[in-house]
């Protein structure tokens, strides 16, 4: 009996998931046993003006650009095409310390999707979407050149594989840790 109970109780460690609240919502983060970096902040570049093509229903993802003079634009996809009934994606934007983000500007939700404050003393913003065989997304604004923090969860699990961006000239598919900060290139 104790050996069955010392080797059931790693066992439940090992498949309970670790997660994070920040007051009103709670997310499921990766097994703690897994080699996945949830919650350890990469800092990356993005470039300025690159631009992602997407075809929507085709793959899932959180597709993050950068345009000259503070402009953000971040999409979410998924892999419906493949007989997926859905991705159900939660995006947090948030801006280094000292400066903020501005005009939020939602782009293609349904009635079911939401872009609003997260964490107003952090001035966070969430996208809630339900990303089918379209494209889900919005813009933002920030001070030029300066970095902006995207934290993504597809399904209640820390999204890593699915966060795609273009920085020093080449376009990358996955993030070693969520978040993800991206510094622009020049601007």
């Amino acid at each position: 009996m104790r050996r069955a109970l010392a080797l059931s109780i790693p066992l439940l460690l090992l498949s309970a998931a670790c997660t994070y609240d920040n007051g009103d919502v709670q997310h499921v983060l990766a097994d703690p046993g897994s080699p996945i970096e949830c919650r350890t902040e990469t800092q990356s570049t993005i470039d300025t003006d690159r631009t992602i093509g997407i075809d929507a229903g085709q793959g899932a993802g959180v597709y993050i650009e950068y345009a000259a003079g503070g402009h953000w634009h971040v999409r979410t996809s998924c892999d419906s095409g493949k007989g997926s009934t859905g991705c159900n994606w939660d995006v947090l934007v948030y801006a280094p310390d000292g400066h903020s983000l501005s005009n939020f500007v939602p782009e293609d939700l349904e009635a079911e999707d939401s872009l609003g404050p997260y964490n107003q003393s952090q001035a966070t913003y969430e996208l809630s979407a339900h990303t089918t065989t379209d494209l889900d997304g919005f813009t933002f604004d920030g001070d030029p050149g300066v970095a902006a923090t995207v934290d993504a969860f597809l399904d209640n699990t820390c999204a890593l594989p699915y966060f795609f961006w273009v920085g020093d000239g080449a376009l990358h598919p996955g993030s070693p840790s969520n978040p993800l900060t991206l510094t622009p290139s020049s601007d």
